[in-house]
């Protein structure tokens, strides 16, 4: 089954989309909603198109068959930070207010996959993921958002934190040990700016190109890990041969 190819410019002036995860046999597609509040999935495997940060194709998520463990920073609005945030309500009033000179500022979130190898694991058990990134050059995933949320949430007292999937669709959900402290749905945040990163490609022991790494954008795969598949599966054919 093919993913859907819905091709959107996403520009940080007008994040006005919504995203609905669809669940289905092999990845689930998203579909975009126009509305001012708008969500981009942490996960989400995207299509980088040329030089522009926010020029990017959304292609779809991949079935996750394990928790993949992300980080929670909590930072203080800066101007620069804070004018992100600002821009993707157009002409709407943002929810929060920001006064440089005073001394407790809002606050907002990065969430972060640093899990790199059990996402790669999840992508190259998802048969339809798994042939797509590997003959796309450009494909990406989503590695990273800033974000606030619309209802109050705390991290307080978290000490792990993980991308999940439940009942088709991603959430991150915040642990205290085995303690269930919160479920952070993608519907109920306001994501002002992401991270995109690239896929390494390497060999298994029964000498399959598969997935091993993710790489920051501007980043180089570390050695002998390639960005494009391409390149061992070249190798691949004439060791065959």
């Amino acid at each position: 089954m093919k993913l859907k190819h819905t091709h959107i410019n996403i520009s940080l002036f007008s994040l006005g989309c919504f995203i609905l995860l669809l669940g289905c046999s092999t990845t689930k597609q998203l579909e975009f909603a126009k509305e001012k509040s708008n969500t981009i999935s942490l996960g989400a495997i995207v299509k980088k198109e040329g030089a522009l940060k926010n020029n990017v194709e959304i292609k779809g998520v991949p079935d996750l068959d394990q928790k993949i463990r992300v980080s929670v920073i909590e930072k203080e609005f800066t101007k620069a930070s804070f004018s992100k945030y600002v821009r993707i309500f157009d002409t709407q009033k943002p929810s929060i207010e920001f006064d440089d000179t005073t001394e407790n500022k809002p606050t907002y979130f990065e969430i972060e996959l640093i899990d790199d190898i059990g996402y790669a694991s999840s992508i190259n058990n998802d048969v339809t993921s798994r042939e797509y990134v590997k003959n796309s050059k450009k494909a990406g995933v989503v590695s990273k958002i800033v974000m606030v949320s619309k209802s109050a949430v705390s991290f307080e007292n978290m000490t792990s934190a993980f991308l999940e999937e439940i009942e088709n669709q991603y959430v991150v959900n915040v642990y205290n040990n085995e303690e269930l402290l919160a479920t952070l749905s993608f519907s109920e945040i306001v994501v002002f700016d992401y991270q995109i990163s690239f896929f390494c490609y390497g060999k298994n022991q029964r000498n399959q190109v598969v997935i091993m790494d993710i790489v920051e954008e501007g980043k180089s795969c570390k050695r002998p890990l390639e960005r494009k598949a391409e390149k061992l599966e070249t190798i691949k054919k004439l060791i065959d041969y």
